[in-house]
């Protein structure tokens, strides 16, 4: 049977209201994600709420849990090109906040600039095609810019909870930093910012980024918003909804 946990945080937005109850569901994994694991925050004689908590409070989409020894291990970092090994076999079990689709595939896509103006090899559609290229070239890459971005156009207006993006796999993964998750109903530059990643990045990092809570939108942006002058590199970006 399926293992839900729920927990409920309350955030303070001061421009808009106190004490918003929101909700996340963090649920046992059927199957290991298909990365590994870098490092991840530890901490010994936790329970399974520990857990949740701790990773509630780090806004971890996941986490995992050892039932005999009473461990836990959140806020992990990811790599795409390591397995899944320690943490993903008994008794370790893998959490992570309910989703029903990765809206993000093969859905349009626009970006504020492509380096070079070669869509051909670093086009905006690279980054919602469900490849990931281990190179420089195929992926979504802008220009050199004050504050870079890509938009992703869902179907629908979905309840969007986190993101998860591929970063460049082959080098220079520390240009992903500063970057704000920005959602739209229309697309028409009414934008907010639901989620932020400080960074950087690393070579090949999988980043998953929490929202502040569940919002509605059919438009998402991934936009730098620190820093003179800035590239974004995305080998592939996939965005969750419920």
């Amino acid at each position: 049977m399926t293992e839900i946990f729920l927990i409920f945080v309350i955030f303070i937005q001061v421009s808009l209201h106190f004490g918003s109850i929101v909700q996340y569901e963090y649920i046992k994994q059927e199957f290991a994600p298909l990365y590994g694991k870098l490092f991840c925050q530890g901490l010994s004689e936790s329970s399974l709420m520990d857990c949740v908590i701790l990773s509630v409070q780090s806004k971890s989409v996941s986490f995992f849990f050892n039932k005999d020894e009473h461990v836990c291990r959140w806020d992990c970092v990811f790599l795409a090109n390591h397995a899944c090994k320690t943490y993903c076999t008994e008794p370790w079990s893998y959490y992570a906040i309910k989703w029903k689709t990765n809206a993000a595939l093969s859905r349009p896509t626009t970006s504020s600039s492509v380096y070079n103006g070669d869509s051909s090899l670093w086009g905006a559609h690279y980054a919602t095609n469900g490849a990931m290229s281990p190179t420089g070239i195929y992926i979504f890459s802008s220009n050199f810019e004050m504050s870079p971005w890509l938009k992703v156009q869902l179907i629908d207006s979905n309840m969007i909870t986190f993101v998860r993006v591929y970063n460049r796999r082959d080098e220079v993964g520390e240009r992903f930093h500063d970057v704000a998750v920005e959602v739209s109903p229309d697309g028409s530059g009414n934008f907010v910012q639901r989620g932020f990643y400080k960074g950087p990045g690393l070579t090949d990092q999988v980043i998953e980024i929490l929202c502040d809570y569940p919002t509605s939108g059919k438009y998402v942006r991934i936009r730098i918003i620190e820093g003179p002058s800035n590239i974004i590199n995305i080998a592939e970006v996939e965005i969750y909804a419920v």
